[in-house]
């Protein structure tokens, strides 16, 4: 039976247990909260290598030609984007999980919808195509896996004075990072057009959530 998104928001939000073959995914307050651990590191660090660096070029390497004041002011411009793209993310995420309650991600048999605070995405089912998630999902880890992986003393040593990033190891930990999934996407076929479905993990696993929207748009065509 098809139900308009406010029903199904209304029903998701009113049962402890989800109906029946309906998935339901809350913004996981654990997560924004570290999420606002990390950019107010990333604001702190921005503007305090900011306020180390200004006196210190300014206006001295501006005197030194064409392109020492390039480099500087592109080392500027790097750290105040780190600044202030910190404090934006903080104050998003802040909202998200001051309002937490009001948003929500529903998958019915039927319908994709998302409260998003007033903003509400409802896309039947019959009409996602093409659910695509960015990134490379991450291998589960066994243990043998995790042992083999382990660095020796001597990868250690070397980690320790020419860091993490130069060893193996941490090439691995890097090229896993960079691979995280990002976002959640499909096309709408009533429009033709993208819906973004999520932008970060806050609501859970993006590869999960994807596995079943794709398995309950499959459904309604089969």
């Amino acid at each position: 039976m098809r139900m308009e998104a406010e029903e199904i928001l209304a029903q998701a939000k009113a049962q402890t247990e989800p109906p029946a073959g309906w998935k339901v995914f809350p913004l996981l307050r654990k997560t924004l909260m570290l999420n606002l651990l990390g950019w107010a590191f990333g604001f702190i660090l921005g503007t305090g290598l900011l306020a180390v660096a200004i006196p210190d070029v300014i206006p001295t390497n501006y005197q030194n030609g064409p392109v020492s004041a390039f480099f500087t002011t592109l080392l500027l411009g790097i750290l105040l984007f780190i600044a202030l793209g910190s404090l934006y993310s903080f104050i998003g995420d802040a909202r998200r999980l001051r309002d937490a309650a009001r948003h929500l991600l529903v998958i019915t048999p039927y319908d994709f919808v998302k409260q998003e605070g007033t903003k509400i995405i409802h896309v039947p089912l019959v009409n996602v195509r093409y659910v695509t998630t960015r990134g490379v999902q991450l291998p589960k880890k066994s243990e043998e896996t995790s042992i083999r992986n382990l660095p020796g003393t001597g990868e250690n040593t070397v980690a320790f004075f020419l860091g993490r990033g130069l060893v193996p190891s941490g090439q691995r930990w890097l090229k896993r990072r960079r691979r995280t999934p990002t976002s959640l996407a499909f096309i709408d076929t009533r429009t033709d057009t993208e819906v973004i479905a999520l932008t970060d993990s806050a609501y859970g696993d993006p590869f999960l959530i994807a596995a079943y929207l794709k398995e309950y748009a499959a459904s309604t065509i089969s």
